[in-house]
């Protein structure tokens, strides 16, 4: 069970970076160069811009698909590792 739980959070890892590649892509779009290196060195600062500029770009859904996976990958990560 835990081999499992482990690759759906693996899963979910890589809905996470696909959301991730989505917003920075709209962050070279929208602003400065500076700004989108720095989502790419740091993801959280993309994730805060993009919860932020969510409703000038219309990706709230992609935000939301973001969020989801990042509390799936946590709460399927702990429950992998517990059941070990």
């Amino acid at each position: 069970m835990a081999g499992i739980l482990g690759i759906l959070a693996m899963v979910a890892g890589i809905g996470s970076i696909v959301c991730w590649i989505i917003i920075l892509i709209e962050m070279f779009k929208r602003t400065s160069v500076i700004s989108a290196i720095i989502g790419i060195i740091c993801g959280l600062w993309a994730f805060i811009w993009g919860w932020q500029n969510v409703g000038e770009h219309g990706k709230k859904q992609i935000m939301q698909i973001w969020t989801a996976c990042i509390i799936a990958g946590i709460v399927l990560n702990v429950l992998a590792r517990t059941m070990t």
